[in-house]
């Protein structure tokens, strides 16, 4: 009896010992398994239906608008009074208007001085060059009539010299013939005063010449010094006029000076004079043509090789409600040194210049020029701006992870029956076009709208979901609240910096 009571006992005990190992093991299979309890969820796949869209590809900045002309506005006069100024800030100005004018009387009777001075001058210059002409009129006539007599007293003393000669030789024959002692004696007395007075009217031939050349070259050199005189006169008469007619000249340009003009039509944005001031230099206005607007921004080093000249800009900002503002890149900077300044703008009025932007040592300066008209647009205001690199107008497109490669290497999609079983599914074939961020585009025969384009994804049914609230957020597909649609956020910079951002697991369905 003892013995079969001990039997019962052990077999209790085991009996026991298999119930509490079959609950442990029931718990932890419970907690193991992952279709178990009440909180397990299965995995699915998530589907988006196929439809046409319009991607763009782009790079964001940030930037300021500003107005396609600014000319600051001076003038080169100086130590003047400001009589009156004729505009204000915000005033509407045509090119040509007269923005200040400025009490010229000083002015004036300088160029009225300037103006007696050049008479006296011109005056003086004609007494002058009239009496050289009236010297070098003596010298010549002196020359003239110094030469003549001259002439005449040559040709005297040749004509003496010339009788004594055939006297002596007159003489010397008769003497040679004469046989009477007593006449051949008197002959020869007289053929040697003859002789004598041969030998000096050779003299006075000889001093006669002289007399000329030294008589010619005295009045060559006084009709030489009066022609240089006249010379002289007529230059210094020139000089003195010019200095004359250039301090009328000087005087004249600085009344025209005081005349102070808009270079260019627009608004008045600065005045920095008063009436009754004294200008001493400086700006005065500033002018900014209103009419059409640029947007200056930066660009960073990574992004700056895909920018050039002519491409299309998508530009926003808070004062026109968001609107979607055409424009177009008319300047990329060459080096972040570099600036724009458009300086055959310039109307070529000495008293304006063109204003130049500078650009960030954070990044390369883009200009961007507004094709768009707006008037809520105004100078200053921020700018948010699309670079569009790429785009494509009404296409087929699907996220990233749409796209598989299948055994022959061709780029498919894989199309569900339903958006309640997705393991059951077609494969279509496509090629890939431009691709965004976010999205590819892909062209295939058998592709039309309404499609059931699987995404695949290793998340679980409840945090799917959760992904497909926080997305429905933000609408993907046709880039509403970005300027020209889907960004490419790769792309996306700021004058700060690069921006980024990782797509989500599948756009909403």
């Amino acid at each position: 009896m003892i013995t079969k009571i001990k039997r019962h006992k052990k077999l209790a005990i085991l009996l026991l010992a298999i119930v509490i190992f079959a609950g442990i093991a029931s718990i932890i299979w419970s907690n193991l398994s992952p279709s178990a309890g009440k909180n397990t969820v299965a995995k699915k796949n998530n589907v988006i239906t196929l439809k046409k869209q319009n991607l763009v590809k782009s790079i964001s900045a940030t930037g300021t608008v500003k107005s396609a002309d600014s000319r600051t506005v001076s003038a080169r006069a100086s130590n003047l009074t400001v009589k009156k100024v004729k505009v204000k800030v915000g005033d509407q100005v045509k090119k040509g208007d007269s923005l200040i004018s400025f009490d010229k009387s000083e002015l004036n009777n300088t160029l009225a001085d300037a103006n007696e001075n050049l008479a006296t001058v011109k005056s003086d210059a004609d007494r002058s060059i009239s009496s050289a002409a009236q010297q070098l009129a003596t010298a010549r006539e002196t020359y003239s009539s110094e030469q003549s007599k001259s002439a005449k007293a040559v040709s005297r003393a040749k004509k003496t010299l010339s009788d004594a000669k055939k006297q002596v030789a007159s003489l010397k024959k008769q003497v040679k013939k004469e046989k009477n002692a007593v006449r051949k004696k008197e002959l020869q007395e007289q053929l040697s005063k003859a002789q004598e007075g041969k030998s000096q009217a050779q003299t006075s031939y000889e001093n006669a010449i002289s007399s000329q050349e030294s008589s010619a070259r005295q009045n060559k050199s006084s009709v030489q010094n009066a022609q240089n005189a006249v010379a002289n006169a007529n230059s210094s008469a020139q000089k003195n006029i010019r200095e004359a007619e250039s301090q009328v000249e000087q005087a004249q340009n600085n009344i025209k000076n005081c005349e102070v003009t808009a270079p260019i039509s627009g608004i008045i944005t600065a005045a920095n004079v008063s009436d009754g001031d004294t200008y001493s230099g400086g700006n005065l206005f500033q002018i900014d043509d209103t009419s059409s607007f640029t947007v200056t921004t930066t660009v960073d080093e990574y992004d700056i090789s895909n920018v050039s000249v002519g491409q299309r800009a998508v530009i926003l900002t808070e004062a026109t409600d968001q609107q979607e503002i055409q424009g177009k890149i008319s300047f990329v900077a060459p080096s972040t040194d570099s600036t724009s300044s458009d300086a055959s703008n310039s109307s070529g009025n000495s008293n304006s210049a063109v204003m130049a932007s500078t650009s960030s040592s954070d990044g390369y300066q883009v200009v961007i020029d507004i094709t768009d008209s707006n008037d809520n647009l105004k100078m200053g205001l921020t700018a948010k701006c699309s670079l569009i690199l790429e785009e494509a107008t009404d296409v087929f497109a699907v996220p990233y992870d749409a796209i598989h490669k299948n055994d022959s290497g061709d780029s498919v999609i894989h199309v569900a029956k339903s958006d309640k079983n997705t393991d059951q599914y077609q494969e279509i074939t496509v090629t890939k076009g431009m691709e965004s961020d976010y999205y590819v585009e892909i062209n295939g025969d058998s592709l039309k709208e309404g499609l059931l384009v699987i995404i695949p994804t290793d998340q679980t049914e409840e945090s799917t979901q959760e992904k497909e609230s926080e997305h429905n957020g933000f609408d993907f597909g046709n880039g509403q609240g970005m300027p020209g649609g889907n960004m490419n956020r790769r792309n996306k910079t700021s004058q700060n910096g690069s921006g980024g951002g990782n797509p989500p697991a599948a756009p909403p369905n």
